[in-house]
């Protein structure tokens, strides 16, 4: 039987420190149906969106269960024929030395000799994206040699799988002892369970750290940034991606939206909160981009629909109506128009932040 966990109530922004709030609404957990109730608030300084009451620290694992999504395996993406690994490895080793200069493919199995093979490689280019492993541009790092890559929130290690692939040597840092487990059976990976601070890496040692949907679950998040400039190399990237409540979504369904994610969405930003934490931890952004995600845009519906209906009803469906899809794709086509004329629309906020001092 499900019962209400724990809650602390905030007297000061988490973000900036300060007092005064705005009170939104309360909302209840519209994935999992875990009971409580969680009031959703805006900082009137920084304008970080963050939850008072919200589960402590302690409690917080029990809003996580072993099904939640981010603990799962991409099985099918794992498993491929002796014959189909050998020939795309063919391909793509050829694409990542030629085109994106991963040095340490100069040895493995391509199209030789560079005088022949870049050619080919560019007219490869509709096999760019799928040579990185259809990642999302962001999460595709520029090639450094013996580069050491941290992912913080692994979940079971699926993209630091790739990244491993790609030639990085990679750790991950994950809350779940099932997802890592998952992680380090599957794959064999460095994967160490607990928060950031329990591991204790050493000054400037990787040069590549994401945060993939995973700030706005931190409790802590100017000490945790700060710990991330710690261990950031001095030429180092980190890579962060959250949603974004500036984003038309929000703005269209309100309590409804599905990136809030109550209560694992511990604090929620804008472009102006994730620019002044940046400044509060000591790290400057070097680029930073809205991006539509018409997924989210599904969930909102489903939301929107269960709350008019009043049923209670939680979780979210794979398959949707002719209407719903209609509705998410007239909103997603806005929000790129939006997107297309430099607002600062999509569902996702995408950050590239150096130490300060770094932004070449």
């Amino acid at each position: 039987m499900k019962t209400k966990k724990e809650t602390e109530t905030l007297a000061v922004c988490p973000v900036c420190g300060k007092k005064e709030k705005k009170f939104l609404f309360e909302n209840t957990d519209r994935l999992h149906g875990i009971p409580g109730e969680f009031g959703l608030n805006q900082c009137m300084s920084c304008s970080a969106f963050y939850l008072s009451p919200r589960p402590t620290l302690k409690a917080l694992p029990h809003y996580y269960p072993d099904d939640y999504v981010a603990y799962q395996i991409n099985e099918q993406a794992c498993v491929q024929s002796e014959a189909m690994r050998r020939s795309r490895n063919f391909l793509r080793n050829t694409i990542l030395y030629e085109v994106y200069r991963y040095k340490d493919f100069g040895n493995e199995p391509r199209i030789r000799p560079s005088l022949i093979a870049r050619p080919i490689a560019y007219l490869l280019f509709p096999l760019w994206k799928r040579s990185y492993y259809s990642l999302p541009k962001i999460n595709f790092p520029k090639y450094v040699s013996r580069g050491k890559a941290l992912d913080i929130g692994c979940g079971s290690g699926y993209y630091i799988w790739i990244l491993r692939n790609l030639g990085w040597e990679v750790y991950g840092v994950e809350p779940s002892e099932n997802a890592a487990n998952k992680g380090r059976e599957k794959f064999g990976l460095d994967i160490r369970t607990g928060t950031l601070f329990d591991h204790k890496f050493p000054d400037n040692y990787f040069h590549f750290i994401t945060m993939t949907h995973v700030l706005e679950h931190i409790h802590n998040p100017v000490e945790t940034m700060k710990e991330v400039k710690r261990i950031l190399h001095p030429d180092g990237e980190l890579i962060i991606r959250t949603p974004n409540m500036g984003s038309l979504g929000y703005k269209r369904f309100g309590k409804n939206w599905g990136p809030l994610e109550t209560p694992r969405h511990l604090i929620l930003y804008s472009y102006k909160s994730l620019s002044a934490l940046s400044d509060l931890a000591g790290l400057q952004i070097r680029k930073l981009i809205t991006v539509h995600e018409k997924v989210r845009l599904y969930w909102s519906l489903e939301y929107e629909e269960k709350a008019a209906k009043g049923t209670g009803d939680f979780g979210i469906k794979e398959r949707y109506t002719l209407i719903q899809n209609l509705k998410a794709n007239l909103i997603d086509a806005h929000e790129s128009v939006l997107i297309g004329i430099g607002r600062n629309a999509g569902e996702e906020l995408q950050a590239v932040l150096a130490k300060k001092g770094n932004l070449h």
